[in-house]
């Protein structure tokens, strides 16, 4: 009897094994499960969202960063070899074309910016002009009996360091490449008479540029043959806002994404521009320097003391005072771009999208640039990174 009492536990038991989960413990196992595999796709999706979300922020600060390097650079050679405000240059005759280091223009790109107004930035214009194609300036040889063909020396050092020696008379060559028609000559004679004048040819086989106006050969201004006067090429570099309408190579078109979204970019844009006034693009010689611009501010310092043997009298001009200060001196006399000793640079620029998790609110005055609203209908704002400096000028004065 006691056999058969064990034999009937066992077998009880060996049933229950066989019999596996009860419902119960199958719904109580199921929602746990359900619970944790919950948790670990949203703790993942999140994380992946913040990775991502981080990603497009470092890519943003690394553009802010490229695009600033490409402003300081191309400030700091404002006027290289060439002049702060040519009305204070030594000349003989009055030039046909005036040339200044620095223009500016205070806010005039603004409505290139989507929501300017309701997110209080601005977007200002600066022009440059220096010999941004060659570090070096060139020996003249001789100018031709009509006075609008200028020879430069093949031997001097700095004419092979560019053009290579023999010089390249390759299509496409270093010679034709810098002195391109519509850029500037600056001439300045062994008596320190200076002239700009306008390319119009140049021709690598004989080392030679023409020019317009003709200069008066003989006369007291050019004295003789110009030999030995030294010459460097002047580019004019004008970086402002653009929306995508304003490429002149048209290449550009919105995404549909970008469309849907209301996030249609802004641009900052370095392009050369003509001599003429008033001045021209030069067509597809645009550059984009940094993509969804936020905000592109300018002031400068400028030295207020007109006696060079005195102390400088230094003092910062916002926008607004800079502005009749800085116009072009084909525009009005009164212009002092010589006198810009630092250019206080503000750039700006924005996510493409509105983050709907990244709350908006009004920007009170005086406060830091920190989100943008792109689309007033849509949730949430993009983010935004900020570039501050200095630049110094040091070829202007």
């Amino acid at each position: 009897m006691g056999v058969a009492m064990i034999t009937t536990r066992t077998s009880a038991r060996a049933r229950r094994r066989n019999a596996g989960f009860s419902l119960l413990e199958l719904m109580v196992a199921l929602t746990a499960g359900s619970i944790v595999v919950s948790a670990v796709y949203f703790v993942g999706g999140a994380s992946a969202r913040q990775f991502q979300e981080q990603q497009r922020i470092a890519n943003l600060q690394t553009s802010v960063r490229l695009g600033m390097d490409q402003l300081v650079r191309d400030i700091e050679r404002a006027g290289y070899l060439g002049s702060g405000n040519s009305r204070r240059d030594q000349v003989c005759t009055p030039p046909t074309t005036f040339v200044q280091a620095i223009e500016f223009e205070n806010n005039i790109d603004d409505a290139k910016i989507p929501g300017a107004a309701a997110n209080g930035v601005s977007a200002d214009r600066l022009t440059l002009v220096g010999s941004y194609s060659s570090p070096d300036q060139f020996f003249a040889t001789g100018l031709d009996a009509a006075g609008d063909t200028l020879t430069l020396q093949t031997t001097w050092q700095a004419f092979r360091r560019n053009f290579g020696v023999p010089t390249d008379t390759t299509a496409g060559n270093a010679f034709s490449l810098m002195f391109v028609p519509g850029r500037l000559l600056r001439i300045r004679t062994n008596a320190g008479n200076v002239f700009y004048v306008t390319i119009t040819s140049a021709s690598p086989a004989s080392a030679s540029i023409d020019f317009a106006p003709a200069l008066n050969v003989g006369g007291p201004c050019v004295g003789g043959l110009m030999d030995g006067a030294t010459v460097s090429v002047l580019t004019k570099i004008q970086y402002r806002a653009e929306d995508l309408a304003g490429f002149s190579s048209g290449s550009l078109t919105p995404s549909a994404a970008a469309a849907t979204l209301g996030a249609t970019p802004s641009f900052l844009i370095r392009q050369e521009m003509s001599f003429a006034t008033p001045a021209v693009p030069i067509v597809n010689s645009e550059r984009i320097v940094l993509e969804y611009l936020a905000d592109f501010n300018l002031d400068f310092i400028l030295d207020q003391q007109p006696v060079t043997t005195l102390p400088a009298n230094l003092a910062r001009f916002n926008g607004a005072l800079a502005n009749p200060l800085l116009q072009n001196v084909n525009v009005t006399a009164a212009s002092t771009p010589e006198r810009v000793r630092t250019v206080l640079v503000s750039l700006s620029a924005r996510t493409p999208e509105q983050d709907p998790r990244f709350p908006a609110f009004a920007r009170a005055a005086g406060d830091p640039l920190t989100r943008f609203r792109v689309n007033p209908a849509l949730q949430g704002a993009a983010r935004v990174r900020t570039l501050q400096t200095e630049v110094f000028t040091p070829n202007i004065r």
